[in-house]
């Protein structure tokens, strides 16, 4: 029997690592995400479709996360829980999540707005790079694929 990779027994950051890295390599579904800064706050509006398994970013900082509209299966490294909009969540820094959407999801993070436009620069200073992730996730994937491949000794 294979365990899923969530199931694994490496720490969580390891096991969303090896997932992201995983998906990765298939094809991505789209999920577009509009800016809006208004009343000194930066919104990051998305919409996902539903059965879309997202994996996102580790958090640099804490800010706030809110289900707009639709369903997710929420996954941590605490388990899983099914949320319904709306809904809100106070993240912390290095908070590092995997859902899976149950309805077509609007989903929205707020942020103080610090007068900065550009959006790449706004992504670097919010989430770790998602190259990071995609590295380490390498690194795992070919360490238990040289486990597998090792001989066990009875």
């Amino acid at each position: 029997m294979q365990l899923s990779i969530l199931e694994l027994n490496l720490p969580w950051k390891e096991r969303i690592a090896l997932l992201a890295y995983r998906f990765l390599q298939l094809e991505q579904t789209e999920s577009p995400v509009e800016h809006e800064w208004k009343d000194g706050k930066y919104f990051r509006t998305m919409r996902i479709p539903k059965d879309t398994l997202f994996i996102g970013r580790a958090h640099r900082h804490g800010h706030e996360v809110q289900l707009l509209s639709g369903t997710v299966e929420l996954i941590t490294e605490h388990g899983r829980q099914i949320r319904e909009s709306p809904d809100a969540m106070i993240t912390v820094p290095g908070f590092h999540t995997v859902f899976r959407t149950l309805s077509d999801v609007v989903g929205r993070t707020v942020h103080p707005d610090n007068g900065e436009r550009s959006v790449e620069i706004l992504e670097a200073q919010i989430f770790e790079p998602v190259e990071e992730l995609r590295s380490l996730g390498e690194s795992i994937h070919q360490r238990l694929i040289c486990q597998e491949s090792q001989p066990q000794l009875a």
